[in-house]
């Protein structure tokens, strides 16, 4: 669902967004062979009424064998701040085109939620809503 063309909307509930609940996302995309990467982007969903955050740090890593991985780039992101609009972010990773078998993208919880949020009192922890991861050449 990841990389399956349909992108997801403000609204959570319509199944195009894979929700991690407090955890990591490591997600590594195959293309099959060796191919020309020069762009690699991807969106998250936040919705803090729900619980969602934007993670806090985004990073995407490439490499050939799926063993070792160079950086392409990173993102950190203060996702504490209170706010009542649903958004979306796309993150663009660009570099010099070069070819990549893999690429993998790993984005960072912020995990128990900030004091000023409703569900502080409940322990609750955060979820990640990812959608689309693509690959330009």
């Amino acid at each position: 669902a990841l990389i399956d063309g349909i992108r997801g909307t403000k609204d959570f509930r319509t199944g195009t967004w894979q929700g991690y609940w407090n955890e990591d996302v490591n997600a590594t995309v195959d293309l099959g062979n060796e191919k020309e990467v020069s762009q690699v982007s991807v969106n998250f969903l936040e919705d803090q009424r729900s619980w969602i955050f934007y993670p806090t740090e985004v990073i995407c890593l490439a490499s050939n064998d799926n063993l070792n991985f160079e950086p392409i780039g990173n993102y950190k992101i203060d996702a504490s701040k209170a706010s009542e609009e649903v958004t979306i972010k796309t993150l663009e990773f660009k570099q010099d085109r070069k070819k990549f078998r893999y690429i993998k993208i790993i984005a960072k919880k912020m995990g128990v939620l900030p004091e000023w949020h409703l569900g502080y009192e409940h322990d609750g922890r955060s979820w990640i809503f990812i959608d689309e991861i693509t690959i330009n050449n």
